[in-house]
């Protein structure tokens, strides 16, 4: 997707000027920049895909640092983290999010989910940019899912008779499309592996100590606009850039 209108960043305040004339600031954390790495355990029961996310196998899977704004690495909300597990059928995605307004009112799987609520997911198997799929859950548990040949090819959403079969479950802090002030929501998925057979040249599961290419990201509906978080920032105004993916090692 295209990166959403975002509210300014958040700006250092200035605290006080001494007799000198010097100043000091109240910063945010330094952005963060670098390519993430994140160590997927293998789960040794899969968790159950109901959106609850109490399984061991969560509470076992190490998150991601939170996510972070998409154009600077800098802190941003909605404040954002997922896990993942893995094993010989699928991969496990659980996201976290905190989320006063939840907004989605798509009613068709493959609608245009990212410009609303969603979370979302770009997996490319050998890092190669080439041949990566894109994933989206939406928090009334509409699914988004195409692959691409190349990055934002074929245009404008990739191969859209895929399915990747993956399943996935919501569960939400709140009520979705009405105005009271809500608090957040989950979203839990199984990708199998199957699923990256027909991508392209085709792949299989990954062995233990493999790594893939991942990118995560969280879109936020706001009543005076959308914002975007993401794991790894792609640094430039659009998702679609494998050479940002975050890094994931199959453990």
């Amino acid at each position: 997707m295209q990166h959403p209108r975002r509210h300014p960043a958040a700006l250092c305040l200035l605290i006080a000027w001494g007799a000198a004339g010097a100043s000091s600031c109240a910063c945010q954390p330094a952005p963060r920049t670098a390519i993430p790495v994140l160590h997927a355990a293998r789960a040794a029961v899969a968790p159950r895909i109901d959106g609850l996310l109490g399984d061991e196998a969560w509470r076992a899977a190490t998150p991601t640092d939170p996510f972070v704004d998409t154009l600077t690495g800098a802190a941003a909300t909605p404040a954002s983290r997922a896990r993942m597990t893995w094993d010989d059928d699928a991969l496990y995605v659980a996201f976290e999010v905190d989320d006063t307004f939840l907004r989605s009112t798509f009613t068709r799987n493959d609608d245009r989910l990212w410009e609303q609520d969603v979370v979302e997911l770009m997996i490319d198997p050998d890092g190669d940019g080439a041949h990566y799929v894109e994933l989206q859950v939406s928090p009334t548990n509409h699914v988004f899912d195409s692959w691409f040949d190349a990055r934002r090819v074929p245009a404008p959403f990739g191969h859209l008779a895929w399915s990747s079969g993956l399943r996935s479950a919501v569960s939400l802090e709140g009520t979705v499309n009405d105005d009271d002030d809500d608090a957040g929501w989950h979203a839990e998925m199984a990708i199998p592996w199957t699923a990256f057979a027909t991508v392209g040249p085709g792949t299989t599961r990954p062995s233990p100590g493999a790594s893939w290419r991942i990118a995560l990201y969280v879109l936020d509906a706001r009543a005076e606009g959308q914002t975007g978080v993401g794991w790894s920032a792609p640094l430039v105004g659009d998702f679609h850039v494998p050479a940002r993916f975050g890094t994931v090692v199959f453990d």
